[in-house]
């Protein structure tokens, strides 16, 4: 079985349409994915009808969450939900307050770039959502074309790197408002990459969420190393969480091809899924 728990699309930051994405996951032969764009599921619908019954597609949603740890400094936590309900009430009201706050730090960052006499506006960067929410990559792509970058890449180390004179911080929910929303609407939750990154370790973190809800960790990722999955599998089996995985593909880019289907995730992954979220469900009506 061909699974991948973990893709993006132009509704979020992916170069990928939903129909184009899951058109390449037929001829991958992938049997199960899930969409998870950031903080909307404007794209499970026509994901979903694209794929027909060519592939199974979890709705999924994948909401970008700030930690403030003791000290007082924020760290980026990415929550995944799994076979949420969409409409789900709750879970639309939390979505929402993240892309009003994605605007307005987006709108932040256009008055900044035009005071240094980059000529971008909202609606050029609109342009390039084409009517969805609006992402790095629609921002990327419209400093390119407004003169202030050589390209998507050069754009993303100038403007969003944290120690950038241009870098704006975004207001958003936690990690437990986000778990408490995506068990609202049924779903199952994990944490997104968490073995990202090897100077951090988020195994306390990992331990303080499992208190508050959380369901699993994803282990099997394309940024992961060897090690960093062993010990990810290592912790879930302590916590008795659910392991899942995903290449976090978000379409080709530039001379990269995609990343979708190139983590081995394996088959008992879904299944795990399938059951424990048999046993959620009822709880959650």
């Amino acid at each position: 079985m061909k699974i991948d728990l973990h893709l993006h699309t132009t509704h979020s930051d992916g170069n990928w349409s939903p129909t184009e994405l899951v058109a390449h996951a037929i001829k991958l032969k992938m049997d199960v994915i899930a969409i998870t764009d950031h903080d909307t599921v404007s794209g499970i619908d026509e994901g979903v009808l694209a794929a027909g019954n060519k592939l199974e597609i979890i709705p999924a949603v994948e909401i970008n969450t700030i930690w403030i740890d003791e000290d007082g400094s924020g760290q980026d936590i990415h929550i995944l939900g799994y076979f949420i309900d969409k409409t789900n009430a709750k879970l639309s009201e939390l979505l929402q307050r993240q892309r009003a706050a994605r605007l307005q730090q987006v709108e932040r960052l256009v008055a900044i770039l035009n005071e240094d006499e980059i000529p971008i506006s909202m609606d050029l960067v609109r342009s390039f959502a084409k009517g969805g929410p609006i992402g790095k990559v629609h921002v990327t792509n419209a400093i390119v074309a407004a003169g202030g970058a050589p390209d998507v890449s050069t754009a993303y180390a100038r403007f969003y790197d944290r120690n950038s004179k241009y870098f704006v911080a975004r207001q958003s929910v936690t990690p437990i408002e986000a778990i408490d929303a995506i068990r609202a609407a049924g779903g199952l939750t994990s944490i997104a990459h968490p073995g990202m990154s090897s100077a951090q370790d988020h195994s306390d973190l990992i331990k303080q969420l499992t208190l508050c809800g959380l369901n699993g960790i994803e282990a099997y990722h394309s940024a992961h190393s060897d090690e960093s999955v062993s010990k990810l599998l290592a912790l879930a089996d302590r916590l008795n969480l659910l392991v899942t995985g995903g290449s976090d593909c978000h379409g080709p880019f530039e001379e990269y091809e995609s990343l979708m289907g190139t983590v081995a995730v394996p088959s008992d992954v879904v299944a795990r899924l399938k059951l424990a979220h048999a046993d959620f469900a009822p709880a959650s009506t």
